[in-house]
């Protein structure tokens, strides 16, 4: 019973797991709301690490010591101090002397009007009244009034400076003028004295004490903002720093000790304090999280679509990615010693590696945004609150060893290149690492330990990649250009065999290699692929090596002792076996596929036409290739450099004339024909790949210089030897002779009949 429901919940989860491999979206979908958790949990897991939930006046439950040696500066008492010291300082007055103006200008227009008055026709009583109509001069007794109009106007002049210098004097006093509301009645009361101890006249006095009355009514000094900020600053530095050291494992608090603000403070130096919202922090760290998946899942909607619909190809970029992020936060943790030298564990984390990787195995550009999402998520990882400078100075040097790391192995040509990057890395992080200590001041010992933690960061990444290549190749079935160069090492097993069982052949495909090459420089395509893929294209002919002619060394061919239609069979099959052959050798995916490709569905034509000579109906399906045709540019190059180097090499006479009508033949036939159009390359294509072979098959049939003829031993040779190694050479002459001329009406018929001897070009 029990076995029978295994079996059923057995059969359950295969139909759930064939129906999920069947729905692509929703597998991606789960894959990206799985790595969206991964990226949130490691990002905030800082958050959630060695942090005590306490509180000022609460008991601590443990034991707590200093972490490393640190000097702890009480800050707050700090704070509080120099806010003590600048307000001890008594704020430093000045006149107003937008005031003082005011006052002037009211004085002298008093006078004046003394002046107009005194001067003005009609008798004292109109004077007086007329002085009565201004608000001032209201209030004044008509004695004083009828005393000031009959006094000269050079009495009235000094009057009014002696007066004016009077109230000026005591109201612009630092000392005695009015600072606020409550000193104005005190100044008045002192001007008022001080008018009348001076030499003025009776009624003068009245007049100036009326004045006094009506103007001083606000204070007359006003701080001086500037001189007093000065003595309050200079007063805040006198303030001595409150710092309390701490060496390592130095008791902070003991278990059941009561956390005031001093102990607290402590701990929040260290960071042994959880004082912020943590739920707030991760929804705040899962919104960036979002962020940064989003916005290279639209670069790649918007440019690399290509690259999106490959589900491994994704898969990779989150996993490299993640796999980062899980070094960092153990790096991060590591103790070195020191607050300072705690701080720039961060500079450790190979960025580098993760964009190395992507833009090995998936693509450039997408690794260039990786490198600057990777960069922001480091910054959150060493510090997920922001709130200091060592979670920036992280991700810039995550930031910049990353695209270095990407512009690296851009162009990666050999494996010791990926060495290079990795020294390229370590440079550029010494740089940076370089102008953080130069902008922040740090110690000398602290930049010292940041640029050994650089060249770290560099050589680690070089060697994380190298490392881990392989299995990332060999796990997400990806064919990067470093397993290609390992590929076309000549001492391969099967180039080995090559060479040595069917050696026409494996020169044929090295020549293949170099055409295909150039061509796909040409157009844009994958070079190092065209010509690895090449050197194995035929790899089916070691099944049967004689029975293709450039492996033929004898007058012997055995095509002549069977039936065409077998012949067309053992040519077809090397495709077949060419396959199998790269199966069993686990040859990556897409040179299978060009092998598969490489022939298309085409016609072998001259065995087809020679049983057309034997028998009238022959089927046609039995002379061409299975197929397919190819399906990329890389494919239809190899394709096309096939038939070009086998049927250009059995050219008459091969002029650079002559070969580039020839290859644009070639091209033409293989168009005509259909092979090319399920590959996407154009007619401007085309034209380039035309003159791609011609470029390199012109440096093949160059022209030679003819070597005189040297004297040897022969010329002192007996007569009779002479002349019977003359008759035997001349017998051989001839020979070859017949051979060449049999060889050219081959070629010839061939020519006429459509595509080549498949025997001799393939």
């Amino acid at each position: 019973m029990k076995i029978k429901r295994f079996k059923k919940a057995w059969a359950e989860i295969s139909n759930r797991l064939a129906w999920f491999k069947h729905h692509t979206f929703w597998l991606r979908a789960i894959i990206g709301v799985m790595y969206f958790l991964l990226f949130t949990v490691i990002l905030s897991s800082n958050l959630f690490v060695s942090k005590l939930h306490l509180e000022v006046g609460e008991p601590s439950p443990q034991l707590i010591t200093a972490p490393w040696s640190k000097d702890v500066e009480d800050t707050e008492t700090y704070a509080q101090d120099q806010d003590a010291a600048a307000k001890a300082v008594q704020p430093v007055y000045k006149p107003d002397e937008d005031f003082f103006n005011n006052l002037t200008r009211d004085l002298g227009d008093d006078f004046a009007t003394l002046h107009t008055a005194a001067s003005a026709p009609g008798d004292d009583s109109a004077r007086v009244a007329k002085l009565r109509q201004t608000q001032f001069f209201a209030t004044l007794p008509q004695g004083t009034l009828l005393s000031l109009l009959k006094t000269s106007s050079d009495a009235l002049d000094t009057e009014e400076q002696v007066g004016g210098d009077i109230i000026l004097t005591r109201a612009r006093n630092v000392v005695t003028g009015a600072r606020t509301d409550a000193d104005v009645a005190t100044l008045r009361e002192r001007t008022v004295t001080d008018i009348d101890q001076s030499a003025l006249h009776d009624d003068a006095k009245v007049f100036f004490k009326a004045f006094v009355d009506q103007e001083l009514t606000r204070p007359t000094l006003v701080v001086d903002t500037q001189t007093t900020e000065k003595l309050r600053s200079a007063a805040r530095a006198t303030v001595k720093r409150d710092i309390t050291q701490y060496k390592a494992n130095q008791k902070i608090v003991g278990p059941g000790e009561i956390v005031d603000e001093k102990i607290y403070r402590v701990l929040v130096a260290y960071g042994l304090i959880n004082s912020r919202n943590t739920w707030k922090a991760v929804a705040g760290i899962a919104l960036l999280v979002i962020l940064g998946i989003g916005a290279i899942l639209g670069y790649l909607y918007q440019y690399k679509r290509d690259i999106l619909l490959l589900t491994n190809r994704m898969v990779l970029i989150g996993l490299t990615m993640i796999l980062v992020l899980a070094i960092g936060r153990g790096v991060i943790s590591i103790n070195l010693g020191g607050n300072d030298f705690n701080s720039m564990t961060g500079m450790l984390i190979p960025v580098a590696w993760a964009t190395m990787t992507v833009a090995i195995l998936v693509d450039v550009d997408a690794a260039l945004l990786v490198s600057v999402v990777l960069a922001i998520f480091v910054a959150v990882l060493v510090d997920p609150t922001l709130s200091s400078a060592n979670g920036l100075q992280s991700g810039l040097v995550a930031l910049f060893g990353g695209v270095v790391g990407v512009y690296s192995v851009s162009h990666l040509s050999q494996r010791s290149d990926l060495a290079r990057a990795g020294l390229f890395v370590s440079a550029v992080n010494v740089l940076m690492v370089s102008s953080i200590a130069l902008t922040t001041e740090i110690g000398l010992i602290a930049w010292i330990v940041g640029l050994i933690l650089a060249i770290v960061n560099g050589v680690a990444s070089s060697f994380l990649t190298v490392g881990a290549l392989h299995w990332f190749e060999s796990g997400f079935h990806i064919t990067s250009s470093v397993r290609l160069l390992e590929l076309s090492n000549p001492n391969r097993p099967l180039l080995k065999r090559l060479l040595m069982e069917a050696p026409g052949t494996y020169h044929h495909s090295i020549l293949v290699g170099n055409l295909a090459e150039a061509a796909a420089e040409a157009v844009h395509a994958d070079a190092t692929l065209v010509r690895v893929a090449a050197m194995y294209h035929d790899i089916g002919k070691l099944k049967r090596p004689y029975f293709f002619i450039e492996n033929q060394f004898t007058q012997d061919n055995p095509h002549d002792k069977i039936a065409p239609t077998l012949s067309a069979l053992i040519i077809i099959s090397h495709v077949k076996d060419g396959l199998e052959l790269a199966k069993e050798n686990k040859l990556p995916q897409q040179m299978q596929d060009i092998i598969a490709q490489h022939h298309g569905d085409g016609l072998v034509s001259y065995f087809y036409y020679k049983a057309l000579e034997e028998k009238d109906d022959v089927p046609e399906e039995a002379f061409h290739y299975e197929g397919p045709r190819p399906q990329t540019k890389e494919a239809a190059l190899v394709s096309l450099a096939d038939t070009v180097e086998a049927a250009v090499r059995s050219m008459k006479h091969p002029t650079p004339g002559r070969v580039e009508g020839f290859v644009r033949k070639i091209i033409k036939d293989k168009l005509n024909d259909g092979q090319l159009d399920q590959c996407d390359l154009t007619f401007q294509d085309l034209d380039r790949i035309a003159m791609a072979f011609v470029r390199v098959l012109s440096g093949i049939f160059h022209s030679r210089v003819e070597y005189p003829e040297l004297p040897s031993a022969r010329d002192h040779a007996p007569k009779k030897l002479v002349a019977d190694v003359g008759k035997a050479g001349k017998g051989n002459e001839e020979g070859s002779k017949q051979e060449q001329q049999e060889g050219v009406e081959k070629t010839d018929a061939d020519d006429t009949q459509g595509p080549k001897h498949p025997v001799q070009d393939s």
